[in-house]
């Protein structure tokens, strides 16, 4: 195992796989997307009222039924209205399931397959839960919501804190750093909900509560180093205690640029001239930046000796 995958090591700089490949086979993201293409294709049966009882709905949350927290985030439609057959968003889907493949395989990867497990579920109820509250205390109001938006947000939070340069196409036509796409999502959510507290009307069928609990949880979860299916189910609260305090005593030690000999730099300042020839001089990291200081540093004390 490289020390890339090690909890004690994130290396922001550090570059993911890439994204048509992968190292491992990433079960739990197959299962997500095979789990929820199978429940979409039940809705899309008509004597098949799935969104019925799996949909979030809070006034039957509130008498009883929690397992909506966790299966309205593998159904893509909403519930049949009287006279109406049950609606469903092959779109929603798409992107959703589109933002687990592309994103929640890396995470995967580095995770591993019983963590990420642990960390979509949890992403799920706390976003489901999220939403819940903000309808309920704040705007006062009972909803009916379905999607995995909320948990993939998660999945970005945290791809986005691990390569928060990494590079992404908004709308498969601009490219954007992950770091600058995830603040333009808390924009977007953020707006609206300030809009119907100030009392206005938003009715763009968007969840935005679990969108941004999704988010927070992301931040919440890498911030504070969160290893939920280590720490809480071998262990329990003190085992996490302790293995964290031991993971913030590690230090990786880096020699840096002016440590390395002639061939190392050489071969590093290379890399980072060909990388700015493809990306620009902007996405260089901080690190690539030293080594071609140290490089010019050095031919500049060959030149006047």
């Amino acid at each position: 195992m490289g020390f890339e995958n090690r909890d004690y090591y994130r290396d922001p700089d550090w570059t993911p796989p890439s994204a048509s490949s992968s190292r491992g086979q990433n079960p739990i993201c197959r299962w997500i997307i095979g789990i929820c293409v199978v429940v979409f294709i039940g809705q899309q049966i008509q004597s098949l009222e799935v969104a019925r009882w799996l949909a979030l709905n809070s006034t039957e949350l509130a008498h009883g039924q929690i397992w909506r927290l966790i299966t309205y985030a593998f159904c893509h439609g909403t519930p049949p209205q009287p006279g109406q057959p049950e609606s469903s968003s092959l779109m929603h889907i798409v992107f959703n399931m589109f933002g687990v493949w592309w994103f929640g395989r890396p995470v995967e990867d580095r995770l591993g397959s019983r963590e990420f497990l642990g960390f979509y579920l949890a992403a799920a109820l706390f976003s489901g839960l999220a939403h819940v509250g903000l309808e309920a205390v704040f705007l006062k109001r009972a909803s009916i919501t379905v999607g995995a938006s909320g948990a993939v947000m998660a999945i970005m939070a945290i791809y986005a804190m691990w390569y928060p340069r990494q590079q992404v196409l908004l709308m498969a036509l601009i490219p954007i750093e992950i770091r600058w796409l995830i603040a333009l999502l808390v924009a977007f959510d953020t707006l609206p909900i300030w809009s119907a507290l100030a009392g206005h009307q938003v009715h763009d069928g968007i969840a935005h509560g679990a969108h941004l609990g999704g988010l927070l949880f992301g931040f919440l979860y890498q911030i504070f180093e969160l290893r939920l299916t280590r720490g809480f189910g071998f262990g329990g609260v003190g085992s996490w205690f302790k293995n964290r305090q031991r993971r913030q005593n590690v230090r990786l030690y880096t020699p840096g640029p002016e440590n390395l000999d002639e061939d190392e730099l050489k071969e590093k300042m290379d890399a980072a001239l060909q990388k700015i020839s493809e990306q620009g001089e902007a996405s260089l990291t901080p690190q690539e930046r030293k080594i071609l200081s140290e490089a010019s540093r050095r031919l500049r004390d060959r030149t006047r000796s």
